[in-house]
């Protein structure tokens, strides 16, 4: 492998290594908390390995600020796991989306910070504690978070935003992947996860997109096309449950072409 693909590479790897190696940990010790850090914790560790910044806070929204957050959603989900199902696990995903909104809307520390910021705040807040809602309300199904994940990857593409933007939302897509290899918990136990692929989301339609300033453009279609992906869901599965064992992989592709498909759509219809 050459030294630029191993560039491009690395922080997937990475990330799945982590994230692949906490879980089989996890389950064979039977430590529970181990075993919920697992996609949490790839995420962290994949994206400072793209990013090269564990902690920065700026003015400014920025891709440095989400290893940061991974982080910090990482804590939060531990908590909620270590309270167990009956904790108020709703707090946690509100904890987590205001702490995402916060971040993404320049951390803003004072008052007229505050009062120019807090419509983006709030948008990312609400987007986020949807995404928490959507995917961790049931039993933990890991192919949901891969869908949500790398239908954001494949749409970003399509809209065209940068390589950067790919690689930062497959991250948590090849996390959730390794988490097959978890023990049977709840949903929450991946609420990392799926803050990240919010945040990632909500920050490109902040810095590419036009929706913050009541706009709308393919990143903004495509920060929302996880979010039509995981709906779409399991309707197309019970579409397809002829096919038997297979129905809930086709049922995710055939999900996630819809939502990209959408994004191309809209992408083509303003170029035009």
């Amino acid at each position: 492998m050459h030294f630029a693909q191993w560039q491009q590479l690395h922080g997937l790897l990475i990330g799945f290594a982590v994230a692949l190696g906490l879980a089989l940990v996890g389950r064979f010790l039977r430590v529970t908390l181990l075993a919920a850090a697992a996609g949490g914790a790839g995420v962290v560790a994949g994206w400072y390995a793209i990013i090269g910044r564990l902690w920065t806070v700026s003015p400014q929204p920025s891709a440095d600020e989400l290893t940061a957050l991974a982080a910090i959603a990482l804590l939060i989900g531990l908590l909620c796991t270590w309270l167990g199902p009956r904790g108020q696990a709703w707090i946690g995903v509100l904890l987590a989306a205001l702490a995402t909104g916060w971040f993404l809307s320049g951390a803003p520390r004072h008052q007229t910070a505050l009062r120019a910021s807090w419509p983006v705040g709030l948008g990312v807040t609400v987007v986020t504690q949807l995404f928490g809602r959507a995917l961790t309300v049931n039993a933990l199904e890991p192919l949901r978070f891969a869908l949500a994940a790398l239908t954001l990857a494949v749409a970003l593409h399509v809209a065209g935003a940068p390589p950067l933007w790919m690689q930062l939302a497959m991250v948590p897509g090849l996390a959730a992947l390794a988490m097959f290899a978890l023990p049977p918990m709840p949903g929450l136990a991946a609420l990392p996860v799926a803050i990240d692929v919010a945040a990632v989301g909500c920050l490109a339609s902040i810095i590419l997109g036009r929706l913050p300033r009541l706009g709308f453009a393919p990143a903004d279609a495509a920060a929302l096309s996880p979010l039509l992906a995981v709906w779409l869901q399991p309707r197309t599965v019970e579409r397809l449950r002829r096919a038997g064992r297979a129905a809930p992989l086709v049922g995710c592709l055939l999900a996630g072409a819809i939502a990209v498909g959408c994004v191309w759509l809209l992408r083509l219809s303003l170029t035009h």
